[in-house]
Order: structure tokens, then sequence, then C-alpha cells
């Protein structure tokens, strides 16, 4: 690959990247607005940041499917469309169309989400650590864009919250003038299948924990995205500050995945990764009870969060022998891993219509970072699953 055609495929894969996440994260910051147009109830208006979680279970192992069958390049190219189309779903009225086009943002993203790294792994061979880490780096970033632009946006609008998310179909468009070009330059050649024999991750403890830890952290991130404004404003923040501190959660959670992708090259043991970062959401979810220095606790929450997201995506590298076994084992993760996840706001959001209030769902959150840090401690232990398997997708 020429230095001008690798530029233009990291600058894809940023821009690409950089669109996971905007969709679920710009809706928490307006739920207040959604619910008093609405109607929706605590656990109804929660399903919005949980259809996507939930496709991206239930759709993972289907995405290297649609590869095989049109390319690795131009499915990616279809996730940007299918993400475009489900931010314009999301204009009408009608509250389903609401849903619906969450729902194919969902499953856009869920595609992606599988497909982007294969395409790191593919384009990047001899540097996927150092990509892997701007992949990371670029979800957190787009992520507190959505954040710190949400409550600015729907006040722009007038509080016209259907516009104020339609805008989220406008940035895939602008990431497809980049993908355009490799889809006319792929290559027509696909690359060999790796045959190996096939052995069960699902008999293997260090695969569910790997996958108990992917689930978990991901419950916790889903439910404090989804609820943190609502929490914040509920302590007497203003909704524009609540959007603000939620941006400080995410565009910290960039530190925190710069932090480990410098750090973890060093290390041979990631369990003290587990370990601090459940450290640091315990002690953000306690400061949260006390409804006092809302941006600190923000930050400290962003920073476990930028921390558990990186060492997930690792663990999967980090515990396979090869790319053949990271794919299966990504999939897996991923499949049980976010199915896990999606219960996380719609818990909390039961949570707090039950007691009327925020303090039994954050001390919910808290218990949870128990199991989190024990399968993050197992998983993280120095040693290699050996495991067989077959992967291969077209170019």
């Amino acid at each position: 690959m020429s230095r001008g055609a690798r530029a233009g495929t990291v600058i894809a894969v940023v821009l690409l990247a950089a669109n996971l996440r905007p969709a679920v994260v710009a809706v928490s910051p307006m739920l207040t607005d959604i619910r008093a147009e609405t109607g929706l109830s605590g656990p109804a208006a929660a399903l919005l940041t949980t259809i996507p979680v939930l496709c991206f279970g239930l759709l993972a192992p289907f995405a290297p499917l649609l590869a095989r069958r049109i390319g690795l390049v131009p499915a990616l190219v279809a996730v940007l469309c299918a993400m475009t189309a489900g931010g314009l779903l999301r204009l009408p009225e009608p509250v389903v169309l609401l849903f619906a086009g969450t729902a194919v943002f969902g499953a856009a993203i869920a595609a992606g989400n599988v497909l982007l790294p294969v395409l790191v792994k593919r384009e990047f061979p001899d540097r996927a650590g150092t990509m892997m880490g701007v992949y990371s780096v670029s979800l957190s970033t787009g992520a507190a864009i959505a954040a710190g632009t949400a409550v600015p946006l729907l006040l722009l609008f007038g509080h016209a919250w259907r516009s104020a998310l339609a805008i989220w179909a406008l940035p895939p468009v602008i990431a497809l003038l980049a993908w355009l070009p490799l889809l006319r330059n792929r290559s027509a050649t696909a690359p060999a299948a790796i045959e190996a024999p096939r052995t069960p991750l699902r008999r293997a403890p260090l695969a569910w924990a790997v996958t108990g830890f992917m689930g978990l952290q991901s419950l916790v991130y889903y439910a404090t995205v989804a609820w943190l404004p609502e929490i914040l404003i509920a302590s007497g923040s203003g909704q524009e500050r609540a959007g603000y501190a939620l941006s400080v959660f995410n565009l910290v959670g960039i530190a925190g995945s710069l932090i480990f992708t410098l750090t973890v090259g060093r290390t041979r043991n990631q369990a003290g990764y587990a370990l601090a970062s459940a450290v640091l959401y315990a002690v953000g979810f306690g400061g949260l009870l006390t409804g006092n220095l809302d941006f600190l606790w923000a930050a400290l929450l962003g920073l476990a969060q930028g921390i558990t997201i990186s060492l997930a995506l690792a663990l999967i590298l980090l515990r396979m022998p090869d790319a053949g076994h990271a794919a299966r084992m990504s999939g897996m993760a991923q499949a049980i891993g976010y199915l896990l996840a999606a219960a996380g706001p719609v818990l909390v959001g039961a949570v707090h219509d039950a007691t009327g209030g925020w303090s039994w769902p954050l001390l919910l959150l808290g218990a949870l970072l128990v199991p989190m840090a024990a399968a993050g401690a197992v998983a993280g232990r120095d040693v290699t699953l050996e495991v067989p398997t077959t992967i291969g997708v077209r170019s």
C-alpha cells in the first residue's frame, strides 16, 4: 500500500470509528424532552439507548456473513449508508419511527463494531496495536462530541429534539467521502481462509472471563451514558450543565484510552487495569450520591470507562494467539457481552422508577463492579488460549 493510500485508509477508519457511538450517546441528554413530549416511561425511554446495544449482541455474528457475501469494504460502506437512513428515520413525528431509526442505527453500528477491526488487522498488520489505539480514541472522541453538542443543538432547534437527533445522519455522509476511494481501489482478490481444527470457546473458562468483562463493563458504561444527565439534573444541575458533564465523561475517556494504549505494552498481566478502573468507577458513583462536584465525578467515571473499553478490546487480542482465534473470541464477547450490557439502562431505569430516586440505581451499579473486576482479573492473567478456528472475508 502506498503512503497516500495508507493515509486515506487511516482517515477512513478514524471517521467511521467516530460514528460508532454518537447516535447512542446523543439521546440521553435529550431524554427529559423526549419523555415530556411522548409520555414514555423510564424503562421505555431507556430502550432508546438499549436497542442499539441489543443489536450489537444479536447482529454481531451476522456481520462476517455480510462481508463474505459483498466484501469487507462494501460492507463498511453499507454501514455508513444505513447510519444515514437510521438518522433520517428519527425525524418524522410517529414515535414508532424513533424506535425504528434507532434500530437501524444499532444494526449498522453492530456491523461496524465487528468489521472495522478486521479491516485494521488486514490493512495494518504491522501496526495493528497502534491502530486499535487510534480506533479506541476515535470511539471516545465521537461520543464526547455527541454528548457535548446534544443540548446546544437541542436549544438551537428550539427543543425540537427530533431535528437535534436527525442531525446525526450527516456525519456518516462525510465519512462516506473518505470510504468511496477505498471502494474504487479495493483488491479484487480475497485473502485465503485460515483453516484449523475447531474447539468450542464456550468450554474455556478464560473465554468466559473475557466475555464477562466485556459484557459487564459495557453494561456499566451504557447505563451511565443513558442516565448520567438525569442523575445530575435530579441533584440540581441544569440540563445544559448535565450535558456538558456527559461530554466530560466521554472526553476524559479519551485520556483513559490513551493511558492504557501507551502503557499496556509494558505489562504482561493486565489484571491491575481491571482493578484500578473498578476503584475509579466506585469513587465516581459514590461521589454522585453526594450531589456535588458533578464534573469531578464525571471525569473519574470517564477515566474508568476509557480504561475498561480499551482493556476489553485488548484482552480479545492478548489472550488469543492469532487473528483467527481473536475473530471467534470477538464474536463471542460482543454477541454475549452486549446482550448482557443491554439490560443495564432498562434495569437502572426500572430501579429508579420503583424507588423514586437514584441512590439504589447507583448502589446497584457499584455492586456490579465486583464481578466486573473479578472477570477482568481472571482474563488479565498472562496466559494464551490456544483454540484453533477458521476465518476469512473478501476485500
